[in-house]
């Protein structure tokens, strides 16, 4: 063999060997990590870990951090520019921060390639959850609003009727006004060895129970806060008006309430609420939509088939019932600005947040709540329920409250606001401060949170905000 022929040969399959490899690192998956709340709302992710390998060659890594860490977590890397995040779940008041200080990657330009279908999302978790100053920076992935939940069969028990009538000369109902609701919760609070609904109790059993801990606990003050008129901010002046009557007379309610509630009931969290009245320890509970699924499930819950689900209690004025949900929390998928890949982080919120949606919110296994009006649309998907009716009534009972939803802030440092005001309410629960005295201090603190991040500023983004309400029906 000649010379010429062996130095082709080579080059042949050096050609060759080089295509391979380059093949090869075409082929080569891309890593890709998300970061969100540890627990039962990080399980699409690991559902559909195959899905994304195989359509949009992503390896994709889970981190997951405490739910009460997420901000902190998140803020540390962004600030310190570590990149190690790609997809953040986040909840929406941290958009303000987020987005306003370029951290996130803007998604319109991804959009306009690859249609999320947001015509599909309600207004409140579209336009207020997922943009800011006009650009959209994060896609939904868990609608969340507060509900009532009320044991169907006490409060359908004839008994427990003729007895509540002769005491407070009204009917026993699910409760419309805070008035009704503090009623119930006295009534059916029972001590062990004492009847209800003809069985006698073998442990204490309480009204009702709240969210206690310092986190969150300020949208359970906040669905009377709302109800009673109260607002957040003077518009005009960025004046805080929580200490308002109507944030007094609110919390005045939250301190009132929890006579009739579990001893310990301020270190309750998602979970201890949940279990309370899941466990049949409770008559009524305000909580997510997803409480209202996991409640449907043998495998969660004692008290299947006798859970109620309506519109949470409010106040009349001016001859008028006045309603107002708390949209606390919720949950929406950002794309870390650092990210070296945001188009395939992209394609990866896009999935779950349009495609497999119905899939993620319609079961028991996750705690994602619907967000889409497909969501409702569709009551047979939600297969926990003994009937599509029982499905229907759930899903009519949340869309009541999304509809009287009061939103959460989110302006920059809204974790901020609400995190001094859940310290400040939690004080006045366990009795450290009066609920005057506690609003007072939270309008000092709000006032140089405000003044930190530039009170002009802070103004007009809250006054886009409320417009932005306002157009949606969310505010009067």
């Amino acid at each position: 063999m000649s010379k010429k022929i062996i130095a082709f040969l080579m080059m042949l399959v050096l050609m060759i060997s080089l295509g391979v490899v380059a093949v090869q690192a075409a082929e080569k998956p891309i890593s890709l990590t998300v970061v969100g709340d540890a627990g039962h709302n990080q399980r699409p992710w690991e559902w559909y870990k195959k899905d994304f390998l195989k359509l949009y060659n992503v390896d994709l890594k889970i981190v997951g951090v405490p739910f009460a860490e997420v901000y902190e977590k998140e803020k540390i890397e962004f600030v310190t520019h570590t990149g190690a995040y790609d997809i953040v779940t986040f909840y929406p008041k941290y958009l303000g921060d987020f987005a306003g200080n370029g951290y996130l990657y803007p998604l319109d330009e991804f959009i306009a390639k690859l249609d999320p279908h947001l015509e599909d999302v309600t207004p409140g978790y579209r336009d207020f959850y997922c943009k800011y100053k006009g650009k959209i920076y994060a896609l939904p992935y868990d609608g969340d609003v507060l509900n009532l939940y009320y044991r169907k069969d006490l409060l359908e028990n004839p008994e427990e009727k003729a007895n509540f009538k002769a005491k407070y000369g009204y009917d026993l109902k699910p409760p419309t006004t805070w008035k009704e609701y503090r009623d119930v919760a006295e009534f059916f609070t029972r001590r062990k060895g004492e009847k209800l609904a003809g069985k006698i109790l073998q442990r204490n059993f309480y009204g009702a129970a709240f969210y206690g801990q310092r986190d969150w606990c300020w949208a359970w003050w906040g669905n009377r806060f709302a109800s009673y008129g109260g607002v957040y901010f003077n518009e005009d002046t960025m004046e805080p008006m929580i200490n308002s009557s109507a944030g007094v007379k609110a919390l005045e309610d939250m301190i009132e309430i929890k006579k009739y509630c579990p001893p310990n009931v301020l270190a309750f969290g998602y979970e201890e609420l949940k279990d309370a009245f899941l466990n049949g320890d409770t008559a009524m509970v305000i909580q997510w939509p997803c409480v209202g699924k996991k409640g449907a499930d043998p495998a969660q819950s004692k008290i299947v088939g006798k859970i109620g689900v309506t519109t949470v209690p409010g106040v009349v004025r001016n001859g008028k019932l006045y309603r107002r949900a708390m949209m606390p929390c919720g949950r929406v998928l950002g794309i870390a600005k650092e990210s070296e890949h945001p188009w395939e982080a992209y394609e990866v919120i896009w999935h779950v947040s349009y495609k497999t949606s119905i899939d993620d919110v319609s079961t028991a296994k996750t705690g994602l709540d619907p967000y889409r009006y497909s969501h409702f649309q569709h009551p047979e998907e939600y297969e926990m329920f003994p009937t599509i009716e029982a499905a229907k009534i759930y899903l009519e009972g949340v869309q009541s409250n999304m509809e009287a939803g009061y939103p959460e802030l989110v302006i920059p440092g809204a974790e901020q606001y609400e995190d001094v005001l859940g310290r400040k309410i939690t004080e006045a629960l366990s009795g450290r401060k009066n609920p005057k005295q506690a609003l007072d201090e939270v309008a000092k603190e709000w006032n140089r949170i405000t003044n930190r991040f530039g009170r002009e500023r802070q103004k007009q983004l809250y006054r886009d905000l409320i417009a932005g309400w306002r157009k949606a029906g969310l505010w009067d």
